[in-house]
This record gives structure tokens, C-alpha cells and sequence, in this order.
């Protein structure tokens, strides 16, 4: 059952940011930016096991999230930079963490706030310097090679593990060992990057797509 709700999650969210680029052009990449964004709030702490392997599930719509971004810099330039920021901003200070009780983690109410007081401050603010760092090496990239897999998969390798082992070690601390949250962020971490590769060809076709004047 796991696998399916990963498979239709990761299906959804590539079918998203296209559609929504194709009905919206480049407001629907900023619209998919900000579903993306609290949807990954939403799964922060859902965990699935898919082939035996547990991953957290916002690993799917963060990387939808950083697909985003890529087709934003690539298509229209570094002068969307200021605005990724800013809705990444505003979308977290919107946001509270909804955390789920899964048969690998179980959070009781009471301790919601016990737990993930720390997540509050933390993660809008590794989220905020993941997606500059992204902006700042996807540019840098870019001036290497003109081929957007290589880029992308490279920056993701480079940018991805970090918010993922931050994110786990302050979220999950009190909650599971360390050593099993470390394990839990590089297997995600993984996963991840197996979804990036996916995710490339929603990147060549949104950007082999002209936009029609208006």
C-alpha cells in the first residue's frame, strides 16, 4: 500500500507542475510552488516503507518544490530569484507542522508541540537557505554545461542531503536514535534522487515549450 501512495504521489506532483504551467504558464510554476511548499509541510513526519526501505514522504513534493525552482531560473532568468524567496517566506510563516502517526513513529498529541517547537523555527529557515544555495549553484552550473539533467542531478547530490539530515536530526530527536535517523535521511535521500532523475523530463518539456504572447 505504501509503494502505491508513493507512486501516485510522485505521478501527481510531475502532473502538476505541468499542467499548471500549461493552463498558467509561469504564474502556474509559482501557484505549484506554493502547493508544493505546504503539501511538504503536511508529510513532514509521515513515514512509508517502500521495498522494505523507510522514507519519509515530503521528499517527493521537495523535489517538486526544487523542480520548480530549476524551471524558473532556467526559463525566465536569475530575476525570479527575489520572488522564489519571498513566497518561500511568506508560505512558511502560514505554515505548522501536522504531524502524522505512522507504524514506524508515534507522536502523541501532547507532545505535538513538545516535539516540533524546534521544527518551527529550524526548517522554514534550512528550506529559505537550501533554495538560495540552489539558485546560487544552479547559476554557477549552468556556465559549465548547458545540459539540464547533468545540472540538475548534480545539484541536487550537492544541495539535497542537507536540508534532509538537518531536518531529520533536529525533527526526530527524543523520538528515534540517531542512528536510525541518519539512516532514515540518506535512504530518503536517495529516493530523492531517484525522483530527480524523474522529474528532468517535466523540465525539458516545460522548457522546450513556447509561450504564446499576450
Amino acid at each position: 500500500m505504501d509503494i502505491i501512495v508513493f507512486l501516485v504521489l510522485s505521478i501527481v506532483s510531475m502532473l502538476t507542475i505541468y499542467c499548471l504551467y500549461k493552463i498558467f504558464e509561469k504564474r502556474g510554476l509559482y501557484f505549484s510552488l506554493v502547493i508544493m511548499s505546504l503539501i511538504t509541510y503536511i508529510f513532514s513526519f509521515k513515514i512509508l516503507t517502500v521495498l522494505t526501505i523507510s522514507i519519509n514522504l515530503n521528499i517527493v513534493t521537495m523535489v517538486s518544490r526544487f523542480t520548480t525552482i530549476y524551471i524558473l531560473i532556467n526559463k525566465y532568468g536569475l530575476k525570479e530569484s527575489k520572488n522564489i524567496i519571498l513566497l518561500t517566506l511568506y508560505t512558511n510563516l502560514t505554515n505548522y507542522y501536522i504531524p502524522a502517526v505512522t507504524e514506524v513513529i508515534t507522536i502523541s498529541i501532547e507532545g505535538v508541540f513538545l516535539y516540533n517547537y524546534k521544527l518551527l523555527i529550524a526548517y522554514p529557515l534550512i528550506m529559505l537557505l537550501t533554495e538560495w544555495l540552489i539558485i546560487k549553484l544552479f547559476t554557477f552550473v549552468k556556465t559549465l554545461s548547458n545540459d539540464i539533467y547533468i545540472n540538475t542531478i548534480l545539484i541536487y547530490i550537492i544541495i539535497g542531503l542537507l536540508p534532509t539530515l538537518i531536518f531529520y536530526l533536529v525533527g526526530y530527536i527524543n523520538i528515534i536514535s540517531i542512528k536510525s535517523t541518519i539512516f532514515l535521511g540518506v535512504t530518503t535521500f536517495l529516493i530523492g534522487l531517484l525522483f530527480t532523475g524523474m522529474n528532468t523530463a517535466i523540465i525539458k518539456l516545460i522548457n522546450s515549450r513556447k509561450e504564446v504572447d499576450k
